[in-house]
């Protein structure tokens, strides 16, 4: 995927020092910034929890590859190039900022990638599990759409308790615009940047 190379490029280390932000700091960096532009680099340095330091790294190279631009009044704004790179991975994966489950008593993230059934199937539920707890998740739980359309829960059971039944029905009155062998990742903390962490990590692992 080139926009993740892209992605990439901004956090390369330079003269021999590595910066303290990843590829997804700078994508959540572009999202913010399409959303509230003009944006300030001391609002956006919050929002991110980054140091002014890394900020203002970001934001010259961000610049220097042509995602944003600097207008010395306004503030920051985003570039068609930039706007590209976020469509093209948003036609992959949608981010839900936190989803209450109240059948687990969980306040989560929910991450939707698209036709992502082939990468539970190439990875295997263990490994995906494993991949998505070493980004900095607590706890998670992965889902499919099956081909009719609905909700299944690897691996597949069925002797289903009334609890499962519950938690299924749930999660298909939250997520939006369902499509069949789309993958759901539902996990814990409620963090946009860690959102971010584990769908890139699931994007390259593919």
């Amino acid at each position: 995927m080139e926009e993740l190379l892209t992605l990439t490029k901004v956090t390369l280390p330079k003269k021999g020092n590595k910066p303290n932000f990843d590829e997804a700091h700078v994508l959540l960096a572009l999202s913010i910034i399409e959303k509230e532009q003009p944006i300030g680099r001391h609002l956006l340095m919050k929002k991110l929890g980054l140091t002014e330091a890394s900020t203002r790294t970001m934001i010259k190279r961000l610049k220097e590859l042509g995602l944003i631009t600097i207008d010395k009044v306004a503030g920051i704004l985003i570039t068609d190039l930039g706007k590209k790179i976020l469509s093209n991975i948003r036609s992959k994966v949608t981010i839900s900022n936190e989803i209450e489950l109240t059948s687990i008593n969980w306040k989560s993230e929910l991450i939707k990638i698209k036709n992502g059934r082939i990468i539970l199937e190439k990875m295997g539920l263990l490994n995906l599990r494993d991949l998505i707890i070493k980004q900095g998740a607590t706890r998670t739980l992965i889902a499919v759409i099956n081909e009719e359309g609905r909700i299944e829960l690897p691996p597949k059971t069925f002797d289903e308790s009334e609890e499962i039944k519950k938690l299924k029905e749930e999660l298909q009155s939250k997520v939006n615009k369902l499509e069949i062998n789309d993958l759901i990742i539902v996990f814990e903390p409620v963090n946009q940047h860690l959102a971010y962490k584990i769908a890139l990590a699931i994007l390259t692992s593919a």
